[in-house]
């Protein structure tokens, strides 16, 4: 019996194309799915949402407003719970600016897995915060830079006062290495990023900490600050209970 070269073929080329198909499954099974984890901060004036030229009265007793607040979030981490880290993002140097309205930003990429923990880093780092030549966010033009030898301004916040001898204008510019700090949050219950393209964490931000502990301030006494003591107050004001988590996935 005669077999035509045409059904030969074909049945070369079935198992092949089997084949093909079968490895291609394979590799799609050992692709990495990723999503979208987005951060959201919500700024808070005694627990209510911050109004930019509202009048507020300071822990210490003072009235004041703010004009202007912006801060930088860097190097942010998502770690398992005892302290592995899971994720980096790269280039991770984010603005946040209450007057400008920018108050998120969306982690792209986050691989598919179980986090526990939350980690970033307010200011720019010391490999970073001496060179004025970045892009994005660490653009010179967002005017949160002294120099290249000074750095950057980590945190800005200005607005006016009204104290029991003294008024005027409020002026807190916190920079410098030694007030580069590093929050860790547990998450309430553990981030699983599975099918979902999108998750976000909201985090608030407490102005009543700011001027309150460990260092209450009093507005007649310290209402300018732009490095030295004055700068460290602020910056260890900061890391007690400015930031707080409020998961929502």
């Amino acid at each position: 019996m005669q077999v035509s070269s045409t059904s030969l073929s074909s049945k070369l080329l079935l198992p092949a194309l089997l084949f093909s198909l079968l490895t291609a499954c394979k590799d799609d099974d050992n692709t990495v799915a990723q999503a979208d984890l987005t951060l959201q901060f919500q700024h808070l004036v005694n627990a209510a949402p911050l109004r930019l030229h509202t009048t507020y009265t300071s822990p210490a007793g003072d009235t004041y407003q703010v004009h202007d607040l912006k801060y930088y979030i860097s190097n942010v981490k998502l770690l398992k719970a005892n302290g592995d880290v899971l994720y980096v993002e790269p280039e991770s140097y984010h603005l946040i600016s209450a007057a400008d309205g920018k108050t998120s930003f969306t982690l792209h990429n986050v691989p598919v897995g179980t986090y526990d923990k939350l980690e970033f880093s307010v200011g720019v780092d010391q490999q970073h915060n001496h060179r004025i030549d970045h892009q994005g966010d660490l653009d010179p033009s967002s005017d949160m830079v002294w120099d290249w030898d000074t750095g950057y301004k980590f945190l800005l916040l200005e607005g006016t006062y009204t104290g029991n001898t003294k008024s005027g204008g409020l002026v807190f510019h916190i920079g410098e290495d030694a007030n580069y700090r590093t929050f860790s949050f547990p998450l309430t219950s553990p981030l699983h990023i599975r099918t979902d393209p999108a998750y976000t964490l909201q985090l608030n931000t407490e102005l009543d900490a700011l001027f309150q502990n460990p260092h209450l301030i009093d507005f007649d006494e310290l209402n300018t600050a732009m490095g030295g003591e004055n700068a460290r107050k602020l910056a260890d004001n900061y890391t007690e209970g400015f930031f707080s988590l409020i998961q929502k996935q």
